[in-house]
Parts: structure tokens; sequence; C-alpha cells
């Protein structure tokens, strides 16, 4: 009789362990998603103020500042996209410059004759982005289990090519990243950068120019001129972009004016001096002028020279004038 009776509570016992996975699971997808948290609470501080050589190599690393601030998050195991803001000013975007390693920089100028510098942001699975400046950018980052994350700033330094000027120190802004899961997990990276370059100087080669011989008659008046021809100076610069500023100053009478020359040692003429002029007007002595960006190599500084009667009787012979050309640099 015993095999008429069905085993009804053994058969709800077998059903139990059916159901309880599905609840399990129900509760696993109900609950918050697991998001990167600051791991190292400080921030990747790049501040530097340095001297560099100034190089003609154009796209030439010379060193650089940064990289990764260690153990700055801790992500759960996948993919975790990060934001990463850069608002920095006082940056002109040059160029995009690939180094010796494969790697893309985008390149900006302090200025116009500054050094270049290229930053990327790095975060541990993720392959480096360029920064720029004003732009937001987003980056994902693959960790195969629960892993703490390296992220940081990496600024790298490149000679522009030709003459470089220096950089006053400044604080240039902060860059910002976090998680888009959760913003308020930031890594800030504030920078200042300051570079000191040693100055290119170009040489002068001197000059000398003789006038042809002048008769009294075209000398007739006070004031009148005759017999003038034009002369060039050397200059030789060893890189583009040298800032040149040039004047002109009399080597015998540091009071003469009107690019009027005191008559220099050897000079037997009465009535009569050499005057300098510059795009056909007299110089004028102890003002400097804007020779402005050099080139390269060997260019000429064009003037011109004349006869110019004074006021004192005319006696013949010769006539001798010296100037000095300096050149200053910015």
């Amino acid at each position: 009789m015993q095999t008429r009776e069905p085993l009804r509570p053994d058969s709800r016992v077998a059903r139990l362990p059916r159901l309880a996975p599905l609840l399990v699971l129900a509760m696993a997808a109900a609950g918050p998603a697991a998001a990167c948290q600051r791991l190292v609470l400080g921030d990747q501080v790049l501040d530097e103020n340095r001297s560099l050589p100034n190089f003609d190599l154009p796209n030439v690393s010379v060193g650089g500042l940064g990289g990764f601030l260690a153990n700055a998050y801790t992500c759960p195991p996948g993919n975790s996209e990060f934001v990463v803001d850069a608002p920095l000013a006082g940056l002109t975007y040059v160029r995009d410059i690939t180094d010796a390693y494969g790697d893309t920089h985008a390149a900006y100028a302090f200025s116009d004759r500054s050094l270049l510098i290229g930053m990327r942001y790095q975060i541990r699975g993720a392959a480096p982005q360029p920064l720029r400046p004003g732009q937001r950018i987003t980056m994902s980052a693959s960790n195969t289990d629960t892993d703490r994350v390296y992220a940081g700033v990496l600024i790298t330094y490149f000679l522009p090519g030709g003459a470089m000027e220096s950089v006053p120190y400044r604080y240039l802004g902060t860059v910002e990243a976090w998680p888009a899961s959760d913003p308020s997990q930031r890594l800030l990276t504030p920078i200042s950068l300051g570079f000191t370059v040693p100055t290119v100087t170009c040489t002068l080669a001197d000059a000398s120019h003789t006038l042809e011989d002048v008769v009294a008659n075209e000398l007739a008046a006070s004031g009148s001129s005759a017999k003038e021809s034009s002369f060039d100076v050397a200059m030789n610069c060893p890189m583009d972009n040298v800032d040149v500023q040039l004047s002109l100053a009399d080597a015998n009478n540091p009071g003469s004016s009107n690019g009027q020359l005191a008559p220099a040692t050897g000079t037997t003429a009465g009535g009569v001096q050499v005057q300098l002029l510059r795009n056909g007007q007299p110089v004028q002595f102890g003002q400097a002028w804007s020779h402005g960006w050099s080139s390269k190599g060997l260019q000429t500084l064009p003037f011109s020279a004349r006869y110019l009667r004074t006021a004192d009787p005319l006696e013949p012979g010769e006539v001798k004038g010296e100037a000095v050309l300096t050149a200053d640099y910015r």
C-alpha cells in the first residue's frame, strides 16, 4: 500500500535550488555598479623653471616633466572611462610632432620664438592621448582584475628650430581628470613652467668704402652733398630667428648727429665731412632700429655714404670718417 502515496514533500524540496539562483541574480542586478575610487589622494604637481640649450635642431626632444601619479585610483575589473579637461592658458598650437618612439605630441608654444611643449595624458590600461588646451577628452582604461590605476600628465620639451627666447616662469592652469562614473573622484595636475635659454648672437664684419673723387664746384654751398654711393656690411647668424637690434655711433665724436662723421685720423681736407645714410636718410646716431628676425647664415646690411659740405672753408685733401655698428639681441 505504500507505493500508492506520492512523495510530495521531497518534490517541493527539489524545486528550491532552481529558484535560489534566480533570486540571487535579481538582487545583483538591482545593486549599484562599482566605480573607480581615488587611492592616493595627493595631486600631481608639475612645477619647473629650468635652463635649456639654444640649438637649431627642429623637433628634437630636450627632456620633459611628469608621467604617472602611482596608485591614483583603484578600479574594478573591466573597462573604466575617464574624462580629462585641460583649461590651460597662454599656449598656441604650432604643429604635431612624432617623437623617436613613434608617439605623436600636439606641440604648443608660449610665444613666436619659444620652446615647444607636447602634452599627453596617460592612464594605465589606455593608450596615451595628446592634450589640447581647452578640449575635453574621454579615455577608456581596461583592467583584467581589480587594479590600482596610474594616471597623470606627461610633458615633453621640443626644440622649434631657429633661435629661441626665454619663457618667464608662469602658472598655465590645472589639468583635471575623473572617472566618468563619479566626477567627485578628481585628480588635479597644476602646471607651472619657465625656461631660460642663452642668447644667440651674430657676427658683424668690418667694412670699408671709398667714395669717388669730388671737385670743388660740386660742393659749392654749405649743406650740399655729392657722390653718394652704396655699400654693405656683412652679418653672419648661426641660425634663423635671431632678433637683432642695430645702432650706429661716430667712432671719434659721441656727440655727432645727422649721420655726419667727425674727421678721423688721416683727414687733410677741410669744409667737408662723410655722411652716412640708411634707406636714403641720414643715420641718427645712437638710435636703434630693428633688423627683425635673422635668417641663418650670411646676410647684408645696406648703407650709403656721401660727401657733405660744412660751413668751414673748403680745402683740398682727403677726408675720412669712422663709425661703429652695434648689434643687440632680444
